[in-house]
């Protein structure tokens, strides 16, 4: 586990005065309803978990193991609606959660995604921030002062008119706790909320759950650095209960449980590259334009020089909104800029032609998955090769969904958003692209299995460019490091 394992963590709880439960589960057991032929195992069995109110709790769970189910079912939407057959008692400050409705639970409960485009349902962000308050009967003069407040608290003042489409993966995620900030419910629940937010925003995260007055709980695939000594309490999702263990004992077998305490999947990785091949960008400039935001102008990315050849981990850092995605947009072909030049290989090449160079994974896998089965997905693209016979499509398929953890006959819809972002990574992984662009790869997913899969896309040579706000992450990925500050790119 790294830096979350030393001796820091021996002040990781917080001395505390019982209080009263927020919340209340008892000898809980729930299994999604199947879609397929298989049944669903089942995700929870006689599970029990108090939270005290006021009370700050960590609630680590390995990806997939129901984590993100667990907060739909707290906030009421699961089983409503994500089917599934549920057994035993749940109470929120001490009204059983069976006899209210969602709608019931808002001034109670808030709820931030691990997948922030889940849960936009307006047309800007200032209609994002007011739907909710209109849902509490607010008056217009309170409702304005709680916007107002909470998006200048997370710096999205001057982003108020900007669409969700037009958002970067942190700024929406900003969006959702600015929202929560701004109901101001009793009892919030976080969902990986610490991903996709550069370090500034991070710390402002860590400093409201510190010093508010809120219960919270946060869910968490991985330990991070900031989650040192901000908890009263640290729980483990643990073969289908919540368990409460010392400290050193919990972190020890969280990292079990993530592999993560198993070495390093890059560091004895041979990368031979039949060939090598490089990316080069010289004097790029590049413009970004927000069409749905009114008081804030385009701006530029300059990119003076970029390089990235084959075998090679080079990360790109930089804050929120600073062009990170951006960059990688023009990099792929999938953006046209102003001015400068894309080489591979010496030659410059046009976007569609760079697209079969550089294979970009999103921050979000549902903007690249769009089938419904595993198996159509991982063989859309050989079924239009000619050099490929059928038999040879189905073990090359077999072969990659069993590498990725994922079965054929699984619906893509109704998979978790770890497994559908394993997916995204094992359809490229079959194009075989000499590049590619992970675009925070690692939110929602355990440290082993984020460098898992980009041992898998990079065994025969490919380049890779990550782009992360996790700095533990970085240290055991890159070779080299870009950062873009203030509309710039350059080498660190």
């Amino acid at each position: 586990m790294g830096p979350s394992q030393s001796d820091s963590t021996s002040s990781l709880a917080k001395s505390r005065v019982p209080m009263p439960n927020a919340f209340c589960i008892e000898h809980l057991s729930f299994t999604y309803h199947s879609y397929v032929q298989k049944q669903c195992e089942s995700l929870f069995e006689n599970l029990s978990l108090q939270i005290e109110e006021g009370s700050k709790t960590l609630l680590l769970a390995p990806f997939d193991k129901g984590k993100t189910t667990m907060a739909k079912i707290m906030c009421g939407v699961c089983p409503k609606y994500f089917p599934g057959t549920l057994e035993g008692t749940i109470r929120v400050f001490g009204t059983d959660l069976a006899t209210l409705e969602p709608w019931q639970l808002l001034s109670i409960c808030s709820y931030v995604s691990q997948n922030p485009q889940e849960q936009f349902i307006a047309n800007s962000v200032e209609e994002e921030l007011a739907f909710p308050l209109e849902s509490l009967g607010l008056g217009r003069e309170e409702m304005r002062s709680r916007i107002d407040r909470a998006l200048q608290h997370w710096g999205l003042d001057r982003l108020r008119t900007s669409s969700e489409q037009e958002l970067s993966g942190g700024e929406r995620k900003r969006v959702l706790l600015a929202v929560t900030e701004a109901i101001d419910a009793r009892f919030w629940i976080l969902d990986e909320a610490f991903d996709d937010l550069d370090q500034r925003w991070r710390d402002q995260l860590k400093e409201m759950i510190d010093k508010g007055n809120k219960t919270v709980l946060v869910l968490a695939s991985r330990y991070l650095a900031e989650f040192d000594g901000l908890f009263d309490q640290v729980l483990l999702l643990d073969d289908k209960k919540v368990v409460s263990l010392p400290q050193q004992q919990l972190l020890s077998r969280f990292s079990q449980l993530c592999q993560d305490d198993l070495a390093n999947p890059l560091a004895s990785q041979v990368c031979t590259p039949p060939e090598v091949r490089q990316l080069v960008c010289t004097d790029l400039v590049a413009e970004r334009r927000r069409m749905s935001t009114l008081e804030e102008a385009s701006f530029k990315v300059q990119v003076p020089h970029f390089t990235l050849q084959s075998g090679e981990l080079v990360t790109l850092v930089g804050p929120n909104g600073s062009g990170k995605s951006s960059f990688s947009r023009i990099l792929c072909g999938l953006d046209g800029y102003l001015s400068g030049s894309i080489k591979f290989d010496g030659t410059s090449l046009s976007g569609k032609e760079l697209s079969k160079k550089v294979g970009y994974l999103f921050q979000n896998p549902d903007l690249q998955i769009f089938l419904p089965t595993v198996n159509d997905e991982l063989s859309w693209s050989l079924r239009r090769r000619r050099d490929l016979k059928q038999e040879e499509i189905r073990r090359r398929v077999a072969a990659c969904a069993d590498l990725f953890g994922l079965s054929l006959s699984d619906t893509p819809a109704t998979m978790s958003y770890p497994l559908r972002k394993a997916l995204q990574a094992a359809v490229y992984y079959l194009l075989d692209r000499p590049f590619y662009i992970l675009d925070e790869l690692d939110s929602a997913l355990t440290y082993h299995t984020a460098l898992s899969i980009i041992r898998d896309l990079r065994q025969n040579g490919a380049g890779i460019l990550l782009i992360t706000h996790d700095r533990q992450f970085a240290k055991r990925v890159q070779q080299r490091t870009y950062s873009i500050e203030k509309g710039r790119l350059c080498e660190l």
